[in-house]
């Protein structure tokens, strides 16, 4: 069977698959691409912290088919059915000039059709090719000659084998794997531009250590597999996005400077308040785009802990009169923006009634599932029950939007049990990963029904997990809770390596908290460490600080040398509005991301899918005209960096380089940052130093 697009082959028991020219199955008896599965997930939550997990997925029997025949005649040239074996069909439908792969199990003989609940599938593979995507990323890019495990979670606060990481385990289960990630998905690009995206919630594992296969495994029969050949990396991303959906623009008032992530209420008088630290940054000509204030509904304290009041609304006394006070902002051209999750603490008015109206998610016994967090517990909205939403989308409403914040973070969605009872009589173990998706969802319908998704009023809310879907809902993303720390695969580096990897999954808006926001007890945030990560956020789509609680060690304004150097980035980050908007417009319409892999516009050099140095997965292009090599080691004032063949200027000598090696000095305020000089925004660029 053969069209200009789809040829499929089954000649002496051989099957062979090609869409746009690339081969993509190719199964025979001694090496069959497709197996069914019986699988049994040993999923432990740990009991201190239960977002933190262990995972043995148990594969208890594997049926390799053989045999695959076509259904004659097809439907049509563009609607194929493979038969194998006699028990799945294999519908291959041309889509919107996609290949969808439709897995069916018929059932022969006997009970054989529901005995398997997963599905193993081989992906021809090149022996040269890299491999990008699965989520958000912290560690590395290229995965190739890795296995992926595809499970939303925690990621981890130490993810390296070092003697902290066992300690973490052993205190909370909180060590991490390179691979555990707050915004998994079952999508994989590769530099052969092709994307391959299965349509599933279920765990998998995407293994590409193979030559010649990637194989991936679902703990589930998936809906459809979507597939696409195209002639370059960009057509690449502009297909998959076009069909996992782009966030919708950021407003400008996101991009005109930075945005402070403060905490401590609003007593003029208390130098520790918010409205006291507006007034020292105010002072320093710090440009200020938004307040972000996560303790506006207060606080809770517990043994060993502070906690936000997860209660959403805002706190009488530590924030009275916060209306007239957003109003008073908005008058100066700045926004004000909160936070909340997807949990009720017990001892706030919204728990007894979401308790009582069966909006929690249960446990066996069929009470509120208290979600252990250390040294406290919590319980979750069940976003499978229909009333949850009509109740929660309302709570949004009044209080939050009625108030007049205008964004908040979005936190949390990666804690559903895989023990827990739903409304909706669904399996935990795959709404495990959907959840996050329904999380932004909410949020999203919310401000829509509100007024507040579209011009410059938009509402901003950012999320932390996702999955497939989540980009049609969350305008932006930030990669979570790095540590404040220089060390690789948790703090700086893995925040820039995060940035770079959502751009394979469809995430063209995402940003990170300025040296991280979490800490070990033995750590605290250096002045060095502060200062390289404003540089850094400088020049992502939104700049944005984390105060933590008011424990993060070395802030913005901890000395005056960080006060000026700070507001200087800031001023940065505001002058490159007009070009960032620019991005963000190539984005809502290619799907191209406003922080870019080198290799998207260079796809002729090889060196940028190099794993070694590791240094070349910590630089990275902001829209197309821009090379930002941040400095993510500590005391460090030179960069090693590599530049693609074009006339790069450098942005704060002005000097010119052609491409290839080179190291350029990198003292505090002077990060490594280009532009070509063939760019249309060739002036602003060349004021960046004048900022």
């Amino acid at each position: 069977m053969s069209t200009p697009d789809l040829c499929i082959k089954v000649e002496a028991r051989k099957l062979q698959l090609v869409f746009k020219g690339r081969i993509l199955l190719e199964c025979t008896p001694d090496a069959p691409c497709i197996e069914l599965l019986h699988v049994d997930p040993d999923f432990h939550m740990n009991p201190k912290y239960v977002s933190y997990y262990k995972l043995k997925n148990k594969v208890k029997c594997r049926l390799p088919l053989h045999d695959a025949r076509l259904v004659d005649p097809p439907a049509s040239g563009d609607d194929v059915t493979i038969v194998f074996d006699e028990c799945m069909q294999l519908h291959a439908r041309i889509v919107n000039g996609r290949l969808e792969l439709v897995p069916e199990v018929v059932g022969q003989p006997g009970e054989r059709a529901t005995a398997w609940n997963g599905l193993a599938i081989a992906f021809k593979a090149d022996a040269t090719e890299a491999i990008y995507g699965c989520g958000e990323q912290f560690s590395f890019l290229n995965l190739r000659g890795r296995r992926v495990p595809l499970w939303t979670q925690e990621p981890g606060i130490v993810k390296n084998h070092s003697i902290a990481k066992y300690i973490a385990d052993a205190a909370i289960g909180a060590g991490g794997e390179w691979w555990t990630t707050y915004y998994p998905q079952p999508t994989f690009v590769s530099s052969a531009n092709y994307f391959v995206h299965v349509e599933s919630y279920a765990y998998a594992e995407f293994d590409f250590r193979e030559k010649h296969r990637h194989a991936l495994l679902v703990n589930e029969i998936p809906k459809k597999i979507v597939v696409d050949v195209q002639g370059s990396a960009p057509a690449v991303l502009a297909s998959l996005t076009s069909f996992l959906g782009r966030q919708r623009p950021l407003p400008d008032w996101a991009l005109n400077g930075a945005w402070l992530g403060i905490v401590g209420g609003l007593d003029k008088t208390d130098p520790t308040s918010v409205v006291a630290k507006v007034d020292r940054a105010r002072a320093g000509n710090v440009k200020i785009a938004a307040i972000w204030a996560e303790d506006w509904t207060g606080l809770r304290s517990f043994k060993a802990q502070t906690r936000l009041f997860w209660n959403w609304k805002y706190s009488q006394e530590r924030y009275p009169n916060l209306p007239d006070y957003i109003k008073q902002l908005h008058a100066e051209g700045i926004k004000f923006l909160g936070y909340n999750n997807c949990f009720l603490m017990t001892d706030g008015d919204l728990y007894a009634e979401a308790r009582d109206r069966g909006f929690l998610i249960k446990n066996a016994a069929g009470e509120p599932y208290q979600l252990a967090m250390y040294s406290f517990s919590a319980p979750m909205l069940d976003l499978t029950n229909p009333g949850t939403w009509a109740w929660f989308k309302g709570i949004i409403k009044e209080h939050m939007i009625g108030a007049g914040l205008d964004g908040w973070m979005c936190d949390f969605a990666e804690y559903v049990p895989v023990d827990a009872v739903l409304h909706s009589g669904q399996d935990p173990l795959v709404h495990h990963n959907e959840y996050p998706v329904l999380w932004a969802k909410v949020n999203a319908e919310a401000i829509a029904e509100a007024g507040r998704d579209k011009g410059e009023e938009a509402i901003v809310f950012f999320s932390r997990s996702g999955n497939a879907g989540t980009t049609r809902h969350s305008p932006l993303i930030w990669s979570g809770d790095q540590i404040m720390t220089f060390a690789l695969d948790m703090g700086l580096a893995a925040a820039i390596c995060s940035c770079i990897s959502m751009g394979f999954v469809g995430v063209g808006q995402t940003h990170c908290d300025i040296a991280g926001e979490f800490r070990l007890p033995w750590q605290k945030r250096t002045k060095d460490l502060f200062m390289r990560g404003t540089e850094h956020a400088a020049f992502t789509p939104v700049m944005r600080t984390h105060d933590a609680k008011g424990t993060s060690g070395w802030t913005l304004d901890s000395d005056e040398e960080t006060l000026q150097h700070f507001a200087k980035f800031s001023r940065v980050h505001a002058t490159l509005a007009p070009y960032l908007k620019q991005a963000i417009k190539e984005y809502a319409e290619t799907g191209l991301p406003v922080i870019r892999h080198c290799y998207l516009h260079y796809e002729d050099d090889p060196t940028f899918h190099a794993k070694k140095p590791r240094s070349l997965q910590y630089q990275y292009l902001l829209g197309r005209d821009m090379l930002v090599a941040p400095v993510y080691t500590k005391e460090t004032t030179t960069r090693k960096l590599y530049l693609p063949k074009d006339t790069w200027v450098h942005v704060w000598s002005g000097k010119e380089y052609a491409g290839g090696w080179v190291e350029v000095a990198a003292p505090h305020g002077e990060p490594p940052v280009f532009y070509r000089k063939a760019s249309p925004f060739f002036k602003l660029l060349g004021s960046l130093k004048d900022a």
